[in-house]
């Protein structure tokens, strides 16, 4: 069943504000940097998550969209809803991260500079209460516009960020350099060659939060906007329009928000978000890790198991950094507050892999090389990009092995066993080269090692061996 999500007007937030806080707060009148961080999040949902959806549900099935989209609100809000899905399909179109940086600079200007002015035409900096009081008081600050500099640091951040998110959306490569300080200088360019969005003033419904209370003692609905009169035609009209245009190829993705993904740009956002509209307020900004608290709804532990656990983790830190060798000195802790329980054990030696004169598993004699490896260990190959035949030259030289079988992870790269020496033609290929083959896959970016594993026999009397993990660097 497709469900559309619920239409929204300017200021509007998609779920209700945390601890409480007044809708009219957060939309007009926010006096706490938690005010503007919560409006953040809010903002990530209705522009990354909410209207993207919404398009990939149109695109599904147009008429069960609309059907949905009557059952839920009014025909002025299924045409906003609709236009909203135009936009979208629009940008998909003309996908570009020139376009990505030109919208993301049109959501700063009516969030910061054109809703605040709007804002401020319906009160003034001198207005009045009925009561003859000054309306900009107390919890009330009156704001100011922030016009959009490329080089100011959270204008060009939320740009940056905001321009990313939406390439993500439309499934297109997004502004990434090899530093920070490189993609940084590479957004500014673009975020100066960006064009203001004409100010065109707007009504706005606006609901101050005496009138929010007087209203929710009344059991009193919230206000809604008018209807034009002449939505069913421009419904039909812009229905014919989007049928025509939406395509099933059309890749777009919704965003899930991640708050532990340093380079997914969603705190970024929020982050650079929340400050601006702290300084339309004249409201103290803070640092990226409140942000990331609030946002991502982080229950910071102070007296709890975590924290018990993370003094635990100190003591032991202590120990090593002053450099105590014995085992014994050292401890285990398992500690549950609930019960409360506290059980404290000496660490177990690792464990070493030694040679055997047989093994039960292998049915015959298993040298170790080195002997007593750990899982700590690695056999490191760092000769660049080599065939199987260097590689094996290389193994027999170092250690005196005699390879026969090679696999990384799940997928067989070598197997001297096959009939008629199927795996033979791969002795002069490239090791990663044949993993991408088989795999379909490329490498991570910026990941230029390979983790293998070997097996054969020793040179000397022909033994099978156990070695650590072989590190193939290709790079």
């Amino acid at each position: 069943m497709v469900v559309p999500h619920k239409t929204k007007c300017y200021g509007d937030s998609q779920d209700p504000p945390e601890q409480g806080i007044p809708m009219c707060t957060l939309r007009n009148f926010p006096n706490l940097i938690e005010h503007c961080i919560e409006w953040g999040r809010e903002k990530f949902n209705g522009i990354f998550v909410d209207r993207v959806q919404d398009t990939i549900n149109f695109i599904d099935n147009p008429d069960q969209f609309l059907a949905n989209l009557r059952q839920n609100t009014t025909s002025t809000g299924a045409l906003d809803s609709l236009k909203e899905v135009a936009n979208i399909i629009k940008l998909k179109q003309n996908a570009s991260m020139k376009t990505c940086f030109q919208i993301a600079r049109e959501f700063f200007d009516s969030y910061y500079e054109h809703g605040i002015m709007d804002l401020l035409s319906m009160f003034p900096a001198d207005a009045k209460t009925k009561e003859g009081q000054p309306f900009w008081s107390g919890p009330k600050r009156c704001p100011s516009v922030e016009t959009f500099d490329a080089n100011d640091e959270n204008h060009l951040g939320f740009v940056h960020a905001c321009a990313n998110l939406i390439a993500f959306n439309l499934n297109i490569d997004q502004l990434r350099a090899k530093t920070k300080a490189e993609e940084m200088a590479l957004a500014r360019e673009m975020a100066k060659a960006t064009t203001a969005k004409p100010y065109v003033k707007q009504k706005i419904n606006v609901e101050t939060p005496e009138e929010q209370k007087e209203r929710e003692e009344k059991n009193l609905p919230p206000p809604v906007v008018a209807a034009a009169g002449d939505e069913e035609e421009k419904l039909a009209a812009l229905m014919t329009e989007l049928k025509a245009a939406i395509s099933n190829k059309m890749e777009l993705q919704a965003i899930e928000f991640e708050k532990d993904d340093e380079t997914n740009y969603h705190i970024d956002f929020i982050h650079n978000c929340a400050q601006i509209r702290a300084r339309n307020y004249k409201i103290n900004e803070c640092d990226f890790g409140k942000t990331k608290m609030i946002a991502g709804r982080i229950i910071p532990a102070i007296a709890t198991t975590t924290a018990m656990i993370t003094g635990c983790v100190a003591a032991e830190f202590y120990k090593f950094t002053n450099k105590w060798c014995e085992l014994v000195k050292f401890k285990n802790a398992f500690i549950n507050l609930a019960l409360p329980m506290f059980m404290i054990t000496e660490p177990d030696d690792i464990g070493h892999t030694k040679s055997k004169e047989f093994d039960p598993i292998m049915g015959c004699p298993v040298k170790a090389i080195p002997e007593g490896f750990t899982i700590y260990d690695k056999t490191v190959i760092n000769e660049g990009s080599l065939t199987f035949q260097q590689m094996f030259d290389y193994l027999k030289d170092k250690l005196g092995l005699e390879i026969s079988m090679v696999a990384c992870g799940k997928v067989a790269l070598y197997n001297a066993y096959l009939p008629s020496g199927a795996h033979k033609p791969r002795l002069q290929q490239k090791v990663e080269d044949v993993y991408r083959d088989i795999a379909k896959e490329e490498f991570p970016t910026g990941r230029y090692y390979m983790v293998l594993e070997v097996s054969g026999e020793t040179i000397d009397d022909g033994s099978d061996f156990v070695i650590p993990p072989v590190k193939y660097c290709f790079m």
